[in-house]
């Protein structure tokens, strides 16, 4: 054995039962090879417990991946015993601290690199960057994942978002009801980090997050913003009675812009009555009355233009979605009430029944015009 070893090398037997044997250099293999050897005089624990294993039962041949070096895969060679466990009263393989407690073909260094990769990149293509099985790396991520949540704690919160992803989008069973086909994700809107995730979307899954944190912390939350789904607002009102519920800008956006093709499909049947550009409004063309002004291109303001100078509906209707494009980019609520006001009134001197439909049960704000 070479008398000076690499310092990473040492630190596989640091406060260890074992001592480095052997170390071997196959660079133009892209590996090296770390063989220990067991100290006598140090005894061995049962792996479950720590107790003393008694009466020896065997060993076997462990072959350890550890930490990369430069690109260069490192193996670790050494032998597991095995004996009697006085306290759990059955054979028991001796207690290792390089070996990693998620598997025992990697160690503790390693896996604690695997793991924080796949934190950050998807599991396939970690298992692709190191070189392992997918199914290892899955596994691993998994057992990784669940250990911590063991011993995770929901942090103090006040303000929430609740919001929804799919799970899986076919149905696990026949009649399977669509809401149990996603989870509801709990993000704290201060750290802006994912806190808790529960299956289905359904009023009793948020009631299952507000009964785990208990009453007093539901009495400190102040805002939960949401969706516009009744089950989320039925478990907010009951948990959290004096928090304001807030509507996200996504949803509020969406369910506008609906509203706004719908009445653009009516001043569509309107406008091909008296005009003979009605084929302007319609087919590949209704999206350009969606996108913001300033995102058009000249081709397409020039379309713009071309229409409203026949028909004045379509340019309140152009006003008004400019006006509310705006809101969300308002410096305090005084300014974002202005915006509302002028849009609501406008909506409510075009006549535009299906933005009314929109503005006022909906959002629940009533515009005077």
């Amino acid at each position: 054995m070479r008398s000076v070893l690499p310092r990473f090398a040492k630190a596989y037997v640091e406060n260890s039962n074992f001592e480095i044997a052997d170390f071997k250099e196959f660079l133009q293999d892209g590996r090296i090879e770390i063989h220990l050897s067991r100290i006598p005089e140090k005894p061995i624990e049962c792996y479950r417990c720590g107790s003393p294993l008694q009466a020896r039962r065997g060993k076997h041949r462990m072959r350890l991946e550890g930490l990369p070096i430069m690109g260069i895969r490192v193996f670790i060679f050494l032998w597991r015993e095995k004996g009697d466990c006085p306290k759990c009263k059955k054979a028991r393989a001796e207690r290792i601290t390089l070996v990693s407690t998620e598997t025992p073909h990697l160690t503790q260094d390693y896996a604690w690199w695997l793991g924080r990769l796949c934190e950050i990149a998807a599991v396939s293509r970690v298992a692709e960057l190191v070189n392992l099985d997918e199914t290892t790396t899955w596994r691993l991520d998994l057992a990784r994942m669940q250990k911590m949540i063991s011993c995770y704690k929901i942090p103090p919160i006040t303000r929430i978002s609740v919001d929804e992803v799919y799970a899986r989008k076919k149905p696990k069973h026949p009649g399977e009801n669509r809401n149990a086909r996603f989870f509801t994700v709990i993000t704290d809107l201060d750290t802006r980090k994912v806190i808790w995730v529960t299956e289905g979307r359904d009023e009793a899954s948020l009631d299952a997050f507000f009964t785990i944190i208990g009453k007093t912390a539901c009495r400190k939350i102040t805002v939960v913003a949401a969706d516009q789904h009744d089950d989320y607002a039925r478990s907010v009102r009951k948990h959290c009675p004096g928090a304001t519920l807030v509507w996200d800008r996504f949803h509020v956006m969406q369910n506008f812009e609906k509203a706004l093709n719908e009445q653009r499909k009516i001043l569509h049947e309107e406008f091909r009555k008296n005009s003979n550009l009605s084929e302007l409004t319609r087919g590949k063309y209704r999206f350009i009355f969606l996108k913001k002004d300033s995102r058009r291109t000249e081709e397409e303001r020039r379309h713009i233009d071309e229409i409203v100078k026949d028909n004045d509906q379509f340019l309140k209707l152009e006003l008004i979605k400019e006006r509310m494009l705006t809101f969300f980019d308002q410096p305090d609520m005084y300014q974002g009430r202005r915006v509302f006001h002028d849009v609501g009134g406008w909506i409510l001197e075009g006549g535009f029944k299906e933005l009314e439909l929109w503005s006022c049960p909906q959002l629940n704000v009533h515009f005077l015009g």
